[in-house]
């Protein structure tokens, strides 16, 4: 099948010329602030197979590697030996890349998530605020004592999801990404994770009839989406917005959806 149709939770548009930020923290939260389209989203595996898809175009590719690390129930042993695997693996996608770092945190999905932030996301999303990643990134580099190693005046910082079914192929559930060359910046709208304060921001797109969507169905234990997250450098893909969404095609006994993303950074050298 080239597409199915899906409905997609969007950010309210209202919130694109607003002074305030929206707040979404909860089901409720999110409900209230945003507005479902429906949309067409197509099968990416023909243009994967015949190599049309690329990173800094696109914003994201599907690349075949079978995960040595298998215990993903150990959250000590995947922040010590997953996380490493995958900054080697990152290491060999991005061949223009000086170093790789893993970013300090993971989620395993589920669809019965002991909180709101570790369910399945069913609305279009981004992860980070755009207009804070050059701060991110050096206070990331610090923590894995490589802070004094890349400036950014020298260096330029890209951040990716690495995301991946475990178990079993994501029959149910699976994850879409706008593709990056359609999706207008403008688009994308600072919100806030928390009921008050000032901190914890992220960022929603609103909806834009230019945009275009992708998933690649049934994806398998041995196959990873990498997807832009942040991009310092110019005149490449800066972010992927994404979700999670009812594919009405799956099989309606197929189990449910487990999986992990981890995010990892890349380090590039300016031109």
């Amino acid at each position: 099948m080239s597409a199915v149709t899906a409905s997609i939770a969007f950010l309210n548009s209202e919130w694109k010329d607003a002074d305030d930020m929206a707040r979404i923290y909860s089901r409720e939260t999110r409900h209230a602030n945003t507005t479902k389209h429906d949309i067409d989203i197509h099968n990416a595996r023909p243009l994967a197979e015949a190599g049309k898809l690329d990173l800094d175009r696109n914003g994201f590719k599907l690349i075949k590697h079978t995960a040595t690390f298998k215990n993903f129930e150990d959250k000590k042993a995947i922040e010590r030996e997953y996380f490493e695997e995958m900054r080697r693996f990152m290491l060999g996608v991005c061949a223009d890349a000086v170093d790789a770092v893993p970013f300090p945190f993971y989620q395993l999905r589920s669809r019965r998530p002991a909180n709101f932030f570790d369910a399945f996301s069913l609305y279009m999303h981004c992860d980070f605020s755009l207009n804070s990643w050059g701060e991110m990134a050096q206070n990331l580099l610090k923590q894995q004592g490589r802070g004094d190693r890349y400036s950014p005046e020298e260096y330029d910082f890209a951040l990716y999801n690495l995301w991946r079914p475990i178990y079993h192929a994501a029959e149910q559930s699976p994850l879409t990404v706008v593709d990056a060359s359609t999706m207008n910046l403008e688009d994308i709208i600072e919100y806030r994770l928390a009921p008050t304060g000032t901190q914890s921001l992220a960022a929603l797109p609103v909806f834009n009839p230019e945009q275009r969507f992708y998933y690649f169905p049934d994806m398998q234990t041995d196959e990873v989406l990498v997807f832009k997250q942040q991009d310092s450098r110019d005149d490449v893909a800066k972010v992927c917005p994404h979700t999670s969404f009812i594919d009405p095609t799956s099989r309606s006994d197929a189990p449910e959806r487990r999986s992990i993303d981890v995010r990892v950074v890349c380090v590039y050298p300016k031109n």
